[in-house]
């Protein structure tokens, strides 16, 4: 089982939701959990989903490469999803 980071959301395999882990000042963390994905997480799926449709559909391998570079920035940016304010 991976280790959950603070101050981003993760997903809990073991609590089967998401939990944000907020590092207080005092040494000690603070969880806020949800069943739901984050509002962020949602719609950076929606747009990796884009783009493989637009990847697949050409044949372009300059464009090709292009789109994925983009969906790995999106997928980078996943990794690091912060709460919302």
């Amino acid at each position: 089982m991976r280790k959950l980071s603070p101050n981003r959301w993760n997903w809990s395999e073991e609590d089967n939701k998401w939990v944000f882990i907020e590092s207080c000042k005092n040494g000690e963390y603070s969880y806020q959990y949800s069943i739901d994905p984050p509002k962020e997480f949602v719609d950076l799926t929606y747009k990796i989903k884009i783009l493989n449709e637009k990847m697949i559909m050409t044949s372009d391998l300059q464009e090709s490469e292009k789109l994925f570079n983009k969906m790995m920035k999106i997928s980078k940016r996943m990794q690091n999803m912060r709460k919302e304010s």
